[in-house]
């Protein structure tokens, strides 16, 4: 009986300590929610890339988004960035297996960055298949509505140019 009473103590001592951790550090009780909210967005981007969606792909961009597409120019606007992947969805044999392993939340809450890693399918130059593999870093910006955003999306590549 003393053993319970002891675990039942350490139990509720716990649940105070967490309790109070989260009312000083609220952050810390969005966090989650945020890295779920981002894991989300990254999932179905990608699901939209493969789909080839390129309405339902681009409604994951901030506003202001910037991409660094590698062993190309800097992509400045929304126009640019949705020519660039025009381009890609117009090739029958392009898709993306990606994943993403890290999402972290600013302490204001309205940045975080995430980093991952990406297997590309498609037609290379010689007309036949091709891969490549590449890690990302990716920015993603709240909006006032809430919702997650991309404003920075840089990878590399394997592919020697």
């Amino acid at each position: 009986m003393l053993q319970l009473k002891k675990a039942t103590s350490i139990v509720g001592t716990i649940c105070l300590i967490c309790q109070a951790f989260l009312t000083i550090n609220p952050a810390a009780a969005n966090s989650g929610t945020h890295e779920r909210a981002i894991g989300e967005a990254y999932r179905d981007w990608v699901e939209a890339t493969n789909a080839k969606d390129i309405e339902k792909w681009a409604s994951f961009l901030a506003p202001d988004a910037i991409f660094l597409p590698p062993n190309n120019p800097a992509l400045h606007n929304e126009v640019k960035i949705r020519e660039f992947y025009i381009r890609l969805f117009t090739d029958e044999r392009f898709r993306l297996d990606c994943r993403q392993n890290h999402v972290e939340i600013s302490q204001s809450e309205d940045l975080a960055w995430s980093i991952g890693y990406c297997s590309a399918t498609f037609t290379g130059q010689n007309g036949e298949e091709a891969h490549d593999k590449s890690k990302w870093a990716k920015v993603w910006k709240r909006l006032p509505s809430g919702e997650w955003k991309c404003i920075v999306n840089s990878w590399s590549s394997a592919l020697v140019r």
